[in-house]
């Protein structure tokens, strides 16, 4: 097999780049993967519908669980039941911050969003960037059922800040936190985001009010339309290839 060429090469990483910034979930990274297999002319199957008949010699063809796996199979034309298969896989879940199941903090005059850990990150990482929330959200189809929607807000709406230098002068040597209370974003000021409103219906909510408008209106519902919802913390900062000959 001769070795790729640079075109080649570059080719690849502004692919890979394409769809990591496509893909700040595994809900949407699944998503991604179905349009690509579709583009291919694979088939999608259902697990909840017969299979007999459907699979065909030279076939391709894909499959999804949960909106957060997805398996695609080729069939050779020589293929019999008994022979050999390879496979080949990988995970679509990384390391992340997500919002837990209540949500709703405040303190020192700031609405915060209470997170739990997923994975084994590198948590120091996420101090002092522009987050925001992607994932999956449940809404009200109106029939009396749910639809699954994917949300992406792209603009940086949270923060966890670290300490200034002259309140923390250990921070050079050994950047330390607790995870439980130092690892809360910081989502608005209590004053700005409660303004007008009562505060104690907010109080009664699992999480801010203003977080939930704005997750409503990115889909283009209201906020009683959304039932429950999968959120996890992203940069909102773009990959891209770097180095002073682009090859970093």
């Amino acid at each position: 097999m001769s070795p790729l060429s640079k075109a080649q090469l570059c080719h690849q990483a502004e692919q890979l780049v394409d769809f990591i910034n496509k893909s700040p979930t595994p809900f949407h990274a699944i998503d991604v993967c179905r349009n690509w297999l579709r583009g291919a002319n694979f088939t999608e199957l259902k697990e909840k519908q017969s299979w007999c008949g459907a699979i065909k010699p030279n076939g391709r063809y894909f499959f999804t669980r949960n909106g957060s796996s997805i398996v695609a199979f080729a069939v050779g034309g020589k293929f019999r039941p008994g022979n050999g298969t390879s496979i080949v896989a990988a995970h679509s879940d990384s390391p992340c911050l997500k919002l837990k199941p209540v949500s709703r903090k405040s303190g020192a005059g700031f609405l915060q969003v209470g997170v739990q850990l997923y994975g084994g990150g590198l948590w120091h990482t996420w101090f002092d960037r522009d987050l925001s929330v992607a994932g999956r959200v449940m809404v009200n189809d109106g029939a009396g059922g749910y639809t699954s929607r994917l949300v992406q807000i792209e603009e940086p709406i949270m923060r966890i800040p670290s300490l200034a230098i002259h309140m923390d002068r250990s921070a050079n040597e050994a950047f330390k936190f607790n995870k439980e209370v130092h690892l809360t974003p910081i989502l608005a000021t209590i004053d700005k985001a409660l303004n007008g409103a009562d505060k104690d219906d907010a109080k009664k909510l699992p999480h801010h009010p203003v977080l939930l408008e704005r997750i409503a209106k990115q889909l283009g519902v209201s906020v009683g339309d959304i039932s429950d919802f999968e959120l996890c913390l992203y940069d909102t900062q773009k990959a891209t290839i770097g180095g002073l000959l682009n090859e970093l």
